[in-house]
């Protein structure tokens, strides 16, 4: 009877041994968030190549609307010269005449390349706007994730702490070489060191127990493991 009050003793540590086991895998299974991390600097690194390439656009446009400019006003003083009346010898109006046509002809390519620049310009800050707004999404999902985690890891973390001193208290008075003898069985089952049956099957691995088997559990008067899974055997019907 001596060895079956032990093991009793023993299957309320494995009760609580089971709650800490279960929380300790729901923290181990929690998103760290690292993925909805690496999500957004991917995102952000996007959103960078994005504006860059915005700004190169802008800056190509610029220039090509500063060199409009300049022909514009250069053509502007052709023509004033050429019709201000200032201007009489026939070749010297003829030269006018073709730098005039000349810079008319720039001018229409300039706008040309400008109107479409405008366009790259105006469809690159579309896509900087979007990525941005999809990166904005992405850091809210990773932080609101990376909160969660934590706030639960806490309260598990608290819930363990507060089984542990029952655990030890119940462990305390169980004999060291069985207690040392679960906790070896236990750290390498998933947990579960020790298991409760009333039939030819071990609750745990679900494998039927050979006659012999049962017929040490009945008795009472040794250490019975499952000769499948390891795991310590209770008989209670």
């Amino acid at each position: 009877m001596a060895l079956l009050d032990e093991l009793d003793k023993l299957h309320e540590v494995q009760k609580i041994d089971a709650q800490i086991y279960q929380r300790e895998q729901t923290m181990a299974a929690q998103d760290s968030g690292e993925g909805l991390k690496q999500q957004a600097i991917v995102l952000l690194k996007r959103h960078d190549a994005a504006v860059k390439a915005l700004h190169k656009v802008e800056t190509e446009q610029k220039d090509r609307e500063l060199e409009l400019k300049g022909i514009e006003e250069k053509r502007a003083k052709v023509h004033t010269k050429l019709y201000g009346g200032h201007v009489n010898n026939p070749k010297e109006l003829g030269d006018l005449q073709k730098d005039e046509e000349m810079l008319d002809h720039q001018i229409s390519a300039l706008e040309e390349i400008v109107l479409v620049q405008m366009e790259q310009v105006e469809s690159a800050r579309k896509i900087v706007a979007q990525l941005a707004g999809e990166l904005d999404a992405a850091k809210r999902r990773w932080k609101t994730t990376v909160a969660h985690t934590q706030a639960e890891t806490k309260r598990l973390q608290g819930e363990i702490a507060a089984l542990r001193p029952e655990r030890e208290r119940l462990a305390a008075d169980i004999e060291k070489h069985i207690l040392r003898r679960y906790d070896g069985i236990r750290q390498r089952a998933y947990g579960i060191g020790m298991v409760v049956t009333g039939n030819d099957t071990c609750p745990a691995c679900h494998v039927r127990l050979d006659a012999h088997v049962i017929n040490r559990l009945r008795e009472g008067e040794e250490l019975v493991l499952c000769e499948n899974c390891g795991r310590i055997l209770l008989w209670r019907l």
